[in-house]
């Protein structure tokens, strides 16, 4: 009896119009923005290209130590980027002033698909199952058969999601077959396998939306009623929890705003300058009264560049090393330079090290703040799924923490390298400073690399775990109220 149940509710879902309106939209939805999508990848993948290119260039061309900004880590395009927009790409759209229909309209993308249109469609398709037939008569035909209401929700259940998840796994079907053909997308196997659970936590997800129409509709007397208490579940657990946790996550845990804190690191900056310079130029009248002219003729090379803010001229630097070879009287009066030039430094660096806490705090308090408002979040199945699609196909936070992680890996391996290569320009170069050309062609280069699929599950198993149980609390629901 139980196949026979699932087969009728197959059966009235897939000659329903609604069947039809969802596989239209589902197919043409989704195709659409694949299309559209991978589009956007290419054009990024070129100038992703473009960039890395462009870098080599000028690295092999200017660099030297105090241009190290021009070693800038670049990281490609999302690999699913095809599919979902990451955070990177809304980061690098165009500003409003200059395009305003990426914010007046925002692009479609997987997670819409899944968390409106699929949602949608999962509670149209269950409001109806049981109030439907109550309002009917059918319901009682069925129970006066001596047929289990056990085996009547199991079968409504398994042949309504059934016929629901037909449009969703064939627009999916025909969206993996045109990224398989596409030459610009290039997935192996560990991408594929992502692919695969991203569509697992994606039924989860629908799953969950069918059986919370499914629970309404026990609960109802009318499908009209049925309709509207689902669609308020639902604009509450879309729509309202995970907006409104931002804001009780703020209220609960304030942080000073980036302007003020920018402010406070500029006066300390200016603060620090002020030091060092004072100490300097104390310094300077001491050795004045103490050396004399041997003082002067040294302040004429511009202190052979120590000290000094800006370019050096190579020609005080090669002349001061020059008179402190031929006269160890120079030599001994430049070399206590030196050492009093690096006590201001180093009160200089401690000034900014406590201006820097400011930062540190700010950063603290942020992070503390984003993981209460995650959390907090946690109860609207909206925000589990997005923590779970983002994170597993790398287009969330995680996966910028993650190439902050890759770049500070990469650091310290670069740093030493370009260390050694300035002391070896020293020593061929004795006049060479922070300003010479220094030859990195013989570089490590920086190549970011996904984030292992285990260390990926490991993060988002406890939200989709969430997903479950919501399926889990919404079918005992319906169970216990059907009974």
């Amino acid at each position: 009896m139980l196949k026979t149940i699932i087969a009728k509710e197959f059966l009235n879902n897939i000659l329903n119009l609604r069947f039809t309106i969802g596989l239209v939209l589902c197919v043409i939805i989704t195709v659409a923005c694949i299309i559209i999508l991978s589009h956007d990848y290419r054009q990024e993948l070129a100038d992703y290209s473009f960039r890395v290119n462009l870098q080599e260039q000028a690295l092999s061309k200017y660099y030297c130590i105090n241009l190290g900004v021009l070693n800038v880590k670049q990281k490609p395009p999302e690999r699913f980027r095809p599919l979902i927009i990451g955070i990177s790409g809304r980061q690098n759209a165009e500003s409003f002033d200059n395009s305003p229909l990426p914010i007046l309209f925002p692009p479609l993308d997987f997670l819409f698909i899944v968390t409106i249109i699929m949602s949608l469609l999962a509670i149209l398709f269950s409001y109806d199952a049981i109030s439907g037939e109550r309002l009917s008569g059918t319901l009682r035909l069925v129970i006066a058969n001596s047929v289990s209401r056990t085996k009547i929700l199991l079968g409504k259940f398994i042949g309504g999601i059934t016929s629901l998840l037909i449009p969703f796994i064939l627009s999916l079907l025909v969206g993996a077959l045109y990224i398989s053909i596409n030459p610009s997308i290039q997935w192996d196997g560990s991408a594929w396998l992502e692919f695969s659970l991203l569509t697992a936590a994606s039924i989860t997800f629908i799953m969950l939306f069918y059986l919370l129409g499914l629970m309404v509709s026990t609960f109802s007397r009318y499908s009209a009623i049925s309709i509207l208490n689902c669609l308020f579940l639902w604009v509450m657990l879309i729509l309202v929890i995970p907006n409104i946790c931002p804001y009780i996550s703020a209220q609960f845990c304030r942080i000073p705003s980036i302007k003020e804190i920018e402010r406070k690191e500029l006066e300390v900056e200016r603060y620090s300058i002020k030091v060092f310079v004072e100490r300097n130029n104390e310094t300077a009248r001491k050795f004045k009264s103490q050396y004399g002219e041997l003082w002067s003729e040294f302040e004429a090379m511009d202190f052979g560049g120590i000290g000094r803010f800006g370019r050096v001229k190579p020609e005080h630097v090669k002349a001061a090393q020059q008179r402190a070879a031929d006269d160890p009287e120079f030599k001994a009066m430049m070399d206590v330079y030196v050492v009093e030039v690096e006590k201001a430094r180093d009160e200089m660096g401690r000034i900014r090290n406590e201006g820097g806490k400011f930062r540190e705090d700010l950063e603290k308090k942020a992070a503390f703040q984003t993981n209460l408002a995650k959390n907090l979040a946690c109860i609207s199945p909206l925000a589990d799924f997005v923590y779970v699609a983002r994170d597993l196909t790398g287009t969330g936070m995680r996966s910028m923490e993650y190439f902050k992680l890759t770049k500070n890996e990469y650091n310290g391996e670069f740093s030493p390298y370009v260390e050694k290569k300035f002391q070896d320009l020293q020593k061929k170069d004795p006049t060479a400073t922070y300003y010479s050309f220094l030859d990195i062609s013989d570089r490590p280069r920086f190549v970011f690399k996904e984030e292992p699929l285990k260390d990926k599950l490991g993060e988002v198993l406890p939200y989709w775990g969430i997903l479950g149980l919501f399926n889990v609390v919404f079918f005992v629901a319906a169970f216990a109220r059907f009974m």
